[in-house]
């Protein structure tokens, strides 16, 4: 197991371990860890990109939330 893979086994934990309703806020140093291993060539696993589209939608949700009306 490479370096970075072992950094995203430790991220996907950390951001488990969250508060669902906080999570989101993880999303950009998902972006970039999945971008880093990317670039190295290593295949990002699709448990990794699935909660990164998840955290997305939970950002831009957490957006209109806060939207005064």
């Amino acid at each position: 197991m490479t370096t970075l893979t072992e950094d995203m086994n430790r991220l996907h934990d950390r951001i488990l371990d969250t508060d669902e309703d906080r999570r989101y806020l993880f999303r950009p140093k998902l972006t970039e860890m999945i971008e880093r291993m990317e670039d190295a060539g290593e295949r990002v696993p699709a448990g990794i990109r699935d909660l990164h589209e998840e955290l997305t939608a939970d950002a831009i949700e957490a957006q209109f939330d806060n939207m005064p009306v």
